[in-house]
């Protein structure tokens, strides 16, 4: 288990990382599309490049439409949110008693974000822009790991439930 908990704790690590990096890029769009600034608009209006903070070099590319850039917020929010929920399962892992409620917490936050989320954003997204297949394989992928972590879910509350009993025998 030591094993388990290592590769857990830097996983955990990465996923949080990986979220802080999607947030800071969604807050640098959200700030570029707002007000401008990082924002070069190019190919006469048809295409649009955010440049890291305080120079010129393009960070993020994008089509300039107000459907793709809906659509492009929504996936930097929801990646942001996706690893963030996957460092706290990924957290899960690294404590030393592994059915709790918190923990249950965690991978029920988890898969409906996975099983509710993509969804929801697919169909927002397909009333302002045209969705392409990949889109439509992502959302599914997301829901396939939703149901496989409702199953883990489940048998982390089956496990709960025996610990808890076991707690009330001893």
């Amino acid at each position: 288990m030591k094993t388990v908990r290592l590769i857990a704790k830097v996983l955990s690590a990465i996923s949080k990382i990986l979220a802080t990096g999607y947030f800071l890029s969604f807050l640098l769009s959200i700030i570029a599309f707002t007000t401008g600034w990082n924002l070069n608009v190019i190919e006469h209006n048809t295409r649009f490049e955010i440049c890291y903070p305080f120079t010129q070099t393009p960070f993020l590319l994008g089509e300039y439409s107000a459907g793709y850039m809906l659509m492009f917020l929504l996936l930097l929010g929801l990646y942001s949110l996706f690893f963030l929920l996957v460092g706290r399962v990924f957290g899960v892992f690294t404590q030393a008693r592994l059915f709790t409620a918190h923990g249950i917490r965690q991978l029920k936050m988890f898969y409906l974000g996975n099983l509710v989320l993509p969804v929801v954003a697919i169909v927002v997204v397909s009333l302002f822009y045209n969705v392409d297949s990949p889109a439509e394989i992502l959302v599914v992928l997301h829901m396939l790991l939703g149901v496989f972590t409702y199953f883990m879910a489940a048998i982390f509350r089956e496990g709960y439930n025996l610990q808890c009993e076991n707690d009330l025998i001893l």
